[in-house]
């Protein structure tokens, strides 16, 4: 397995369990692991290393302990923190471009990303759920948008995704009470993909569809799930498919030795030995 230069941070624990595969804990048990400035930044940075690292090609996102994956932003000591710190930097201050928890709108993120819940998942932990790939939650886990409660609303992505992930009528009961709905629930909708029991690891859980993901061309699957982002965010699908193929992700997939790896493996009857993605030559806008 190849070794990597991590990001430092003091609010997260960063580690590879499987290859190709970065696995982020919030570290912040006694606040839920809520985010503070600092640590949404962390998020940030985290997530702009995972993408450009070739080497990783899956990120999984959990919580420390088993009582939250997230709830939300820390208003008490973010409250304290924007006080006393207005400008815009890497360590605080204001929200990152990137979203909550460095993805919630991210709508040029590559990687998959995994969501393993275990706990509350509240406010922006219910947005990054929304924004992620898949989603594996505990029986226990409690999903809910309750911004409005506090005179705040969802504004990093959540209200966007979630009404049209969910029926209209449902998205607005949701957001527009503010109240918590739990784990099967939340599979009934669609927003969870596996409801595990309480006594489960659920990173392990998320660790299986990860091996899954690994095991394809990491070219395929980061340009399938451009593709996806695209198709959400085009009205029309022949517009979507056109720029989506257009890209320099596609260009790099069509040049890469992935696809010939995979059909040359289809042909002899073996499995294929996918190794990291091309490199990507930028020499079109973003199309995102």
């Amino acid at each position: 397995m190849a070794t990597y230069q991590l990001p430092k941070v003091n609010n997260l624990l960063l580690t590879v369990p499987e290859p190709h595969v970065l696995l982020i804990t919030i570290n912040r048990p006694k606040n839920f692991n809520s985010l503070n400035p600092e640590s949404n930044w962390e998020m940030h940075n985290v997530f702009e290393w995972a993408e450009a690292e070739v080497d990783i090609w899956c990120v999984i996102v959990t919580g420390q302990g088993d009582k939250a994956f997230c709830a939300g932003f820390d208003l008490v000591t973010g409250h304290h923190q924007r006080d006393e710190n207005k400008a815009k930097n890497s360590v605080g201050g204001e929200s990152p471009p990137s979203g909550f928890g460095g993805f919630s709108n991210r709508n040029q993120a590559r990687k998959p990303v995994i969501s393993a819940v275990n706990g509350y998942s509240l406010g922006g932990g219910t947005e990054m759920c929304l924004a992620s790939d898949i989603v594996v939650a505990t029986q226990r886990s409690k999903f809910g948008l309750p911004e409005v409660k506090q005179g705040l609303t969802a504004a990093s992505g959540g209200l966007a995704r979630i009404v049209r992930s969910l029926p209209y009528q449902v998205a607005a009961e949701l957001v527009l009470t503010g109240r918590f709905f739990d784990a099967q629930e939340a599979y009934s909708y669609g927003m969870v993909n596996k409801v595990i029991p309480n006594d489960a690891n659920v990173v392990e859980a998320a660790l299986e569809y990860a091996r899954i993901i690994t095991k394809n061309s990491p070219d395929a699957v980061m340009l399938t799930k451009q593709g996806l982002l695209l198709a959400l965010e085009r009205d029309s699908i022949t517009t979507a498919t056109k720029e989506w193929l257009e890209t320099d992700e596609a260009d790099a997939w069509r040049k890469g030795e992935n696809m010939t790896i995979g059909l040359r493996a289809f042909a002899t009857k073996q499995k294929p030995q996918y190794q990291n993605p091309a490199p990507i030559v930028k020499k079109n806008s973003s199309r995102l």
